[in-house]
C-alpha cells in the first residue's frame, strides 16, 4: 500500500510505494525525505546523478531465482579516487530487499545478514587477507577497503540516506563467485552477502537489452581536443574519466561534461600498433579498442616498457590486450576470492601458477579513453605468476585511505592471432625472445614419440605372433686337422691347409621372410671365418655372406679368462621361395683345430639391431626437441626477477605508497616525486631484467627499422 506525504522542503508530493522503504527522493527539489512513526524529515538535498551508462533503471522488474522483484531506488556512491558506482535497491516483497551494485559492467546482488558482534574491525582488514564471515566454512578474501560518500539518489531507499555522508567499507570475494560488503556506518557493522550475477540472471527482458545497446550507440560521440583541436571519437563516454589525445598526447579530464585540459603535450607519448576504434573478434566475443596505456618498470637502473590496450564491450565491460616485446596477452579481471596466493605460487581454478616477477609498474603515457582517473607517473606494486599459456597477475594500489588488490588472468596470443582478430593490414612486429607465459611450440612431439614407440612395441608383438621364428635346416660338420704330414728327407716342407669346404643339404625357403644363418664352433680358441654362399638351386642365384668367429681362452696368474664367443649369427634379406643350399668355406687360424662345426638356418627371426635402430629413430628427434625445450625454458627464466622454480625464494612485497590528490592537475612523469604512489587499476604485465643499458621502446625500434 502506497503512502503519500508532503515534501518538507518544497511541499511537493512524495510517494512511498513500498511499505518498508525509509527514504524517498523528492522528484521536484531532490530532497531526501525520511519518514518516521509520526512525522517526516528532510535529510538534505541529494546531488544530481552522474551519467554512468547504467543498464538498469528505477521501476524495472525482473526475476531472480524464481522470485520477482522491482527496482525502487538508486544511489550513487563516490570513491576516494573520484569515480562513482551505482547501487540499486530491489524490493522482493514481504519487506525483503536486495542491494544490486553496478560498476564497470559487472553486477553484484547482495542481501543483508543478521547482526553479529563477531565481524572483524575495519582496522584489522587488509587487501588479500582471508576472513570467515558466516557460520559456514566459506572463506572470503578482502579485495578493497576504503571510504564511500553518498552523492546522488533517486526513488525509494530502504535505509536512512543522508546526502554527503561518508562511511568506511570493505569489499570481499569468495571462491565460487560469492561477494560480500562490510558497511561500517553503524556499530556493529552491517554485513551484505551475495554473488556476482549477469543481466540474464536477473531475467532482464531482451527488449531492454536492445534499448541499452541502442542507447550506447547514440551516446558514442565525437568532440575535439581543447589543446590541438583533433577529433576525439569517444566509444564509451558514459564510463570514461580520462582521455589521452592521440594527436598531441594531452591528458584530458572527462568527468565534468566537456573535456578539461590537464596536461598539454606536443606529440603522442608512444606509437599504437592497433588504432583506436578498431574492432577485434576473439571467438564469439567482439571487442573495441578505446584506449591504450604505456607502462614501465625499472630493474637495476634499466627501464622496460610495454603497452596495454583497453578493450570495451557494452555487455561485458572492460578487458585488456597487453603487448610486451611484441608478445601479446588477452587479460581479464578475476575475483580475488578465486585466488589462493602463496609466497612463490598462486592457485586459480585448480591450476598452480609459479611466481615469475614482481615490481612497481609506472604509467608513462595514455592515449584514448580510460575508465579511471589515470595519471602519468601513477604506480602500483605488481606480481605475475605463470602457468603457460596463462599469466595470473595481482596489483596492489592505494588512493587516500582506500587500499585495494585486483587480480587478472591473461592468455598468450601470437601476433598472427591478433592480426586475424583485428583484420590488420600491416603485419605486427615479430616477437623477441621467450615470453613469460609463452607455450613451448613443439610439445606435441613428445606425444607423437610416445605413440610411435607404443606402435613399435605393438608391431613387434604382432610379428612374434603372426610370423614366429622357423628353423629351416641345422647341420653339423666335423673339422679336420689340416696340419701337413712330415716331409721326407730332402723334400721341401708343405704349407698347411687352412680352409675347409662344406655343403649343406637342400632346404626350402618361404618368401618375404628374412634369413638368419648361425655358425657354432664349441672347440674354437682363436679366430674362424665362415665365408658362405646361399645358392638358389633353380637358377644358381648366389647370396654371399660372412660369419667371423673369435674366441680366446686361457689362464693368467692362476685365473681362467675368456674373450669372444663360440657362436655368431648373420642376417640376410628375404629371398624368393624355392630350394636352396649353403656352401661354406671355413678358414681357421689354427690348422690343427678339429671338432664339430654347426650351421643353422632360420626364417622369421627378428634382428635386435634393426629394432634398436628404429627405436633410436623414434626417440632421437623427441630427445633433440627436449634439449631445445630446456634451452627454451632457460631463456624464459633468465628474464625473470625471481629465482628459477627449482629454488623459489620468498618475495618481500613493497607496500603501496600514498597517491597524489586526484583533483589536482596531473603533472608529467618527471615532476612526480619518487615518494608519491598514485592509484592504479588491474592489468597484466611482462617485465624483464638483467640488461646493461636502457632498452628503447618497441615503437622506437620499429621506427628505426622503417
Amino acid at each position: 500500500m502506497s503512502v503519500r506525504v508532503q515534501c518538507p522542503a518544497c511541499g511537493g508530493a512524495v510517494v512511498f510505494e513500498v511499505g518498508s522503504s525509509m527514504v524517498a527522493v523528492c522528484p521536484y527539489c531532490r530532497s531526501a525525505v525520511a519518514r518516521g512513526d509520526r512525522s517526516i524529515e528532510n535529510l538534505g538535498i541529494v546531488a544530481d546523478l552522474v551519467e554512468t551508462g547504467a543498464a538498469l533503471r528505477v521501476g524495472l522488474e525482473g526475476k531472480f531465482e524464481g522470485r520477482k522483484f522491482q527496482l525502487t531506488g538508486r544511489t550513487q556512491l563516490q570513491h576516494e579516487a573520484g569515480g562513482v558506482w551505482d547501487e540499486w535497491y530491489a524490493s522482493f516483497g514481504n519487506d525483503k530487499w536486495g542491494w544490486l551494485s553496478e560498476a564497470q559492467g559487472r553486477y553484484y546482488l547482495l542481501f543483508a545478514q543478521n547482526e553479529s558482534d563477531e565481524l572483524p574491525e575495519y582496522d584489522t582488514l587488509s587487501p588479500g587477507d582471508g576472513v570467515y564471515l558466516l557460520e559456514d566454512s566459506t572463506r572470503f578474501v578482502v579485495a578493497e577497503t576504503g571510504t564511500a560518500t553518498s552523492r546522488g539518489a533517486e526513488g525509494e531507499i530502504p535505509y536512512r540516506l543522508v546526502p554527503g555522508s561518508t562511511y568506511l567499507f570493505a569489499d570481499l570475494s569468495g571462491p565460487d563467485g560469492e561477494f560480500a560488503t562490510l558497511d561500517y556506518s553503524e556499530v556493529p557493522p552491517n554485513l551484505y552477502v551475495g554473488r556476482e550475477i549477469t543481466l540474464d540472471d536477473l531475467g532482464i527482458p531482451d527488449n531492454i537489452k536492445r534499448e541499452i545497446y541502442e542507447l550506447r550507440q547514440v551516446k558514442a560521440k565525437q568532440i575535439n581536443c581543447p589543446n590541438c583541436g583533433g577529433p576525439l571519437d569517444l566509444k564509451a563516454p558514459d564510463k570514461t574519466e580520462r582521455v589521452g589525445c592521440p594527436f598531441c598526447g594531452s591528458m584530458l579530464d572527462a568527468t565534468q561534461g566537456n573535456l578539461t585540459l590537464l596536461t598539454a603535450l606536443e606529440k603522442p607519448p608512444f606509437k599504437l600498433m592497433i588504432p583506436l576504434g578498431a574492432k577485434g573478434t576473439f571467438g564469439k566475443d567482439e571487442r573495441t579498442v578505446i584506449g591504450a596505456v604505456e607502462r614501465s618498470v625499472t630493474v637495476e637502473g634499466t627501464d622496460y616498457f610495454w603497452q596495454e590496450y583497453l578493450l570495451y564491450d557494452d555487455r561485458d565491460g572492460f578487458e585488456w590486450l597487453v603487448r610486451a616485446d611484441n608478445h601479446w596477452n588477452r587479460v581479464k579481471g578475476v575475483p580475488i576470492g578465486k585466488i589462493d596466493e602463496g609466497v612463490s605460487n598462486a592457485t586459480y581454478k585448480g591450476q598452480n601458477f609459479r611466481l615469475f616477477q614482481s615490481g612497481t609498474a609506472t604509467v608513462c603515457g595514455v592515449i584514448g579513453e580510460c575508465y579511471w582517473k589515470v595519471s602519468v607517473g601513477e604506480r602500483a606494486y605488481t606480481r605475475d605468476f605463470i602457468h603457460p599459456p596463462m599469466m595470473l597477475s595481482s596489483e596492489s594500489s592505494s588512493a587516500g585511505s582506500t587500499r585495494e588488490m585486483n587480480w587478472s588472468v591473461g592468455t598468450y596470443l601470437t601476433p598472427a592471432e591478433v592480426e586475424q582478430a583485428f583484420a590488420l593490414e600491416k603485419p605486427l612486429p615479430s616477437p623477441k625472445g621467450v615470453a613469460p607465459n609463452q607455450v613451448f611450440p613443439f610439445k606435441k612431439i613428445y606425444l607423437y614419440g610416445l605413440l610411435y614407440f607404443a606402435l613399435l612395441c605393438v608391431l613387434g608383438f604382432l610379428m612374434l605372433i603372426i610370423s614366429p621364428s622357423r628353423k629351416v635346416v641345422e647341420q653339423t660338420f666335423q673339422l679336420r686337422n689340416l696340419t701337413a704330414a712330415p716331409a721326407a728327407p730332402g723334400m721341401p716342407v708343405a704349407a698347411p691347409e687352412k680352409v675347409e669346404t662344406f655343403f649343406t643339404e637342400p632346404f626350402e625357403l618361404k618368401p618375404r621372410r628374412n634369413v638368419k644363418v648361425t655358425v657354432t664352433c664349441p672347440n674354437l680358441n682363436g679366430y674362424l671365418v665362415a665365408e658362405g654362399d646361399l645358392v638358389r638351386e633353380s637358377d644358381g642365384t648366389v647370396q654371399p655372406f660372412l660369419v667371423p668367429l673369435t674366441h680366446y681362452a686361457g689362464t693368467e696368474d692362476g685365473e681362467a679368462w675368456t674373450e669372444g664367443d663360440h657362436t655368431k649369427s648373420e642376417f640376410l634379406s628375404a629371398q624368393g621361395s624355392g630350394k636352396y643350399s649353403l656352401k661354406l668355406e671355413v678358414e681357421k687360424e689354427h690348422p690343427e683345430l678339429t671338432g664339430p662345426l654347426t650351421v643353422k638356418v632360420e626364417q622369421g627371426s627378428s634382428s635386435g639391431m634393426m629394432w634398436f635402430l628404429v627405436f633410436l629413430g623414434i626417440v632421437g628427434f623427441p630427445a633433440a626437441v627436449g634439449v631445445y625445450h630446456l634451452i627454451f625454458n632457460s631463456t624464459r627464466w633468465s628474464n625473470s626477477s625471481i629465482e628459477p622454480p627449482d629454488e623459489p625464494e620468498p618475495v618481500e612485497e613493497e607496500p603501496p605508497m600514498p597517491p597524489k590528490a586526484i583533483d589536482e592537475p596531473i603533472p608529467l612523469a618527471e615532476e612526480i616525486s619518487p615518494d608519491e604512489r598514485p592509484v592504479a587499476r588491474p592489468v597484466a604485465r611482462v617485465v624483464k631484467r638483467k640488461k646493461k643499458k636502457r632498452r628503447p621502446r618497441d615503437d622506437e625500434e620499429d621506427d628505426d627499422a622503417e
